[in-house]
């Protein structure tokens, strides 16, 4: 994707310097103070769309620059063989997703069914397993809730249950990034100029899920590309961004706003949200299949150099991998 040149007023330009990734995170100690200073930056950053994540860790590389890589791309071994691999069980599990998305809802399903990007997108959002999307919110308040409520407990692949819910890990901060992203044409968007592809999911998802909701969730991807990058970092979601923000963990930074977003909220049970059942039943699926499919990818952001501390599987072993259509058969036999 290509790489943006934030503009910021003079407090922040003098903070980040010539590098928002490299810095420090700005300190913000209240929401209404934040607000106000991304209504700035919304302003004097008027040509493109700000959007935010919220963590409750500032992932940093080898280089000591925040990462934000979609789920699948953060492996310090990133080989072209595993990276075809890991396609193709998604384009697999997509397949699966649509299947178990028609026992719900036959025409909602068919509309997912011709939508390979928004099929992708909710395996994300859902936590089913790696993919090249990286889930964002278009609601400031929902990412600093995320970030207040701790997002990073839940493997993406290898942990079952229904919400990525716990308590902040980060002590007495956690964070906030701005991204800027090109203006979306639809609830899918792809701008080719930018390499950005988008999907809006309140504008796009069939009304099966209900996550999206309170989330107003945006997942973003790079265009036309796989495993044919040169570099690897032109999948950093860090080449996007404008800011990023260090927030005090707990009450005290919502004092005289809205306040923080109820996690029953932004996770409804099964019950309120008819895509957790499949989702829940898929996941299940591929974590018992879990040395056989993908490997195990914090929720988060992580860096480069975090993965081998946290006991993160870096390669996989093409020549002696199950083949992906034993494995989508083995997941097909699981789900009945």
């Amino acid at each position: 994707m290509r790489e943006i040149t934030p503009q910021l007023d003079g407090k922040l330009k003098a903070h980040f310097g010539d590098s928002v990734a490299r810095s420090e995170p700005f300190p913000v100690e209240n929401y209404n103070e934040l607000v106000r200073i991304v209504a700035e930056l919304s302003y004097l950053n008027r040509e493109s769309l700000l959007v935010y994540r919220g963590q409750a860790r500032d992932f940093l590389n080898k280089a000591g620059a925040s990462s934000l890589y979609p789920t699948l791309y953060r492996r310090n071994v990133l080989s072209k063989a595993r990276v075809e691999r890991d396609f193709t069980l998604l384009d697999e599990l997509s397949a699966i997703l649509v299947e178990e998305s028609k026992k719900l809802d036959r025409r909602a399903a068919e509309e997912l069914r011709k939508r390979r990007s928004l099929q992708q997108a909710i395996l994300q959002h859902y936590q089913v397993c790696e993919t090249p999307f990286l889930d964002l919110s278009l609601s400031l308040r929902a990412a600093c809730s995320f970030a207040q409520i701790g997002t990073v407990s839940r493997s993406a692949a290898g942990q079952s249950g229904d919400s990525p819910i716990g308590e902040s890990t980060s002590g007495e901060r956690v964070y906030l990034y701005v991204l800027a992203l090109p203006f979306p044409t639809g609830g899918i968007s792809i701008d080719s100029r930018e390499e950005i592809v988008s999907v809006r999911l309140l504008s796009a998802c069939p009304t099966l899920a209900r996550r999206p909701y309170f989330q107003d969730a945006l997942l973003a991807g790079t265009v036309d590309i796989s495993d044919n990058y040169e570099d690897k970092n032109e999948l950093d979601f860090n080449r996007r961004l404008v800011a990023k923000f260090s927030l005090p963990a707990g009450g005290k930074f919502w004092g005289g706003s809205p306040g923080q977003i109820d996690a029953k909220l932004l996770f409804p049970s099964k019950d309120e949200d008819p895509m957790l059942q499949p989702c829940s039943t898929l996941r299940s699926a591929v974590a018992s299949l879990e040395g056989l499919l993908f490997a195990p990818v914090n929720h988060g952001a992580p860096g480069d150099d975090e993965e081998e501390a946290r006991g993160v599987s870096k390669s996989f072993p093409a020549e002696t991998a199950m083949s992906v259509q034993d494995i989508a058969y083995r997941l097909r036999r699981r789900l009945g």
